[in-house]
């Protein structure tokens, strides 16, 4: 695969064509998820914003030192392009280097990604999540805003909110830990909360839930912001990459897939929308492999659509 294409994938900007062609690769031989994974990494380390704002350094040494984002992109991007991919890992890898600030983040189709901000909050992105980071220069509360999926383990400072805005809701901590489904394009959204306290706000219907852990807010099907418990077990398995879903219609797993993988899905057959299912995946694995354990579970055919963009399921 050609680098520029990576590249391109880890941006965002691969077309519909070029974004089949590196799922297939990837699935193709663990040799080239490897390769991936060094890319990944260079670029994870890369992110910058326009303010040049720094990155630090944490050395084995217990030594720290202040370098700035554009040099580090421009190394990595000398070295991403000249063959020198495996000395800059190690580089950062044997450094410990810590994504401190950013303020564009897009993680790739079928990837996550884990950060941590300036003030030592660290929030981990699921697959197709866009982060956006806004500069906390002269402001009196801390603003990201959320197109996706996200769990956050914020740094606690009672001077300086933490807001998370999706949408037409908005969450807002002192410092807690809670995880957050938005994707725009989904009429879902779920704020689940596992210490701390936050306030979920709808602004279309004016309406505020405070959550105490263990409690998750979440759309009626009326359309109202609601509460209830939830069981946290093995709620946050997809930061370790793997996709959990207990007793769960066909029909909510694919439009999760549709989320994480973007693709559609043409259901010719609606009772397989009804099916369930208890079952794990790994992400690592691909759409191809989830589709064939759901087809030994409630059997049914599939097949792409001739632009690649569509399950046809039969």
């Amino acid at each position: 695969m050609e680098r520029n294409v990576i590249l391109k994938y880890l941006r965002g900007e691969t077309s519909p064509e070029e974004r089949i062609k590196m799922l297939r690769w990837l699935e193709k031989d663990p040799a080239h998820l490897e390769e991936y994974k060094y890319l990944r990494r260079i670029f994870d380390a890369t992110l910058c914003n326009e303010e040049n704002i720094p990155l630090s350094i944490h050395s084995s040494r217990s030594t720290n030192r202040r370098i700035w984002m554009q040099v580090a992109a421009a190394v990595a991007f000398i070295c991403l392009f000249a063959g020198g991919t495996w000395l800059y890992t190690q580089h950062l890898s044997e450094n410990q280097a810590e994504l401190l600030a950013t303020r564009d983040i897009h993680v790739p189709v079928g990837q996550r990604t884990e950060i941590t901000l300036n003030d030592g909050t660290r929030i981990w992105l699921n697959s197709n999540t866009t982060l956006h980071i806004e500069s906390q220069k002269g402001k009196d509360l801390r603003r990201v805003c959320l197109n996706g999926e996200a769990y956050f383990e914020v740094t606690p400072n009672k001077h300086l909110p933490f807001v998370v805005q999706t949408g037409s809701h908005e969450i807002q901590v002192l410092g807690t830990k809670f995880s957050i489904f938005a994707y725009k394009d989904r009429n879902d959204f779920s704020v689940k909360l596992y210490e701390g306290a936050v306030d979920v706000s709808d602004k279309q219907n004016a309406t505020t839930l405070r959550l105490s852990p263990d409690e998750e807010a979440k759309m009626s099907d009326g359309g109202q912001l609601i509460k209830a418990p939830f069981d946290k077990t093995e709620s946050l398995l997809w930061i370790e990459g793997i996709y959990h879903f207990e007793d769960t219609d066909y029909a909510s797993i694919f439009r999760q897939m549709k989320e994480y993988y973007k693709v559609d899905f043409d259901v010719r057959n609606p009772q397989i929308l009804q099916y369930k299912c208890t079952c794990k995946f790994r992400q690592e694995d691909g759409l191809k492999h989830i589709l064939e354990i759901l087809q030994r579970i409630h059997r049914f055919e599939y097949e792409w659509s001739d632009d690649e963009q569509t399950v046809i399921i039969r």
